[in-house]
């Protein structure tokens, strides 16, 4: 009896493991943003940073692995960043810019698709939005699977420091913890 009992607990969780599984397995298949293999994108060189440095807002991304948006600006120091060179899909400079980016994703061992549609200002011009949604379809890219923040969108700005954030030469740091007249 005991080993019935065994056996019918393993039966019952391989059952439920495999049904997980198949569970998984269907909304990778299912997402357009989890793919096989990256699609050529037509990344932009050459950006110029620091046009692009300020305040930005996320109107549009894929999806972000939690619900709710903050209000709040993050900041980033792109200080000797490749962010310019590796992350840039298109911007006109003004007031829009996509970013995107293609990492394969061990979880679903596939790679997944970034991307963001970023405007100057929280509530953009209906032109701003009309440009990266024809450039978007013009590189065949789900459109669909984004989610549109509207006036929920996320800020953050760009910014580079203008002094140096790695210790100075011994010579030039404060004699803290040394023995004599200070220390």
């Amino acid at each position: 009896m005991c080993r019935l009992r065994a056996f019918l607990l393993a039966l019952l969780l391989v059952m439920a493991v495999a049904q997980i599984r198949e569970k998984g397995a269907i909304s990778v298949r299912k997402n357009p943003l989890i793919v096989m293999a990256c699609p050529p994108m037509p990344m932009m060189q050459n950006v110029s940073k620091d046009k692009l440095l300020g305040i930005w807002f996320a109107y549009a991304t894929t999806p972000l692995p939690f619900e709710k948006y903050q209000r709040r600006c993050i900041s980033h120091n792109v200080k000797g960043s490749n962010f310019f060179n590796t992350s840039i899909l298109y911007t006109n400079y003004r007031g829009l810019t996509i970013t995107y980016r293609c990492a394969f994703a061990a979880k679903v061992r596939r790679f997944q698709m970034t991307l963001r549609v970023l405007t100057r200002t929280r509530t953009p011009m209906p032109e701003i939005l009309y440009e990266a949604l024809a450039f978007l379809k013009s590189v065949n890219f789900p459109v669909a699977a984004l989610d549109w923040l509207k006036t929920e969108a996320f800020c953050f700005e760009l910014y580079e420091l203008k002094f140096e954030t790695q210790m100075r030469p011994i010579q030039y740091q404060a004699p803290f913890n040394q023995p004599g007249e200070l220390g």
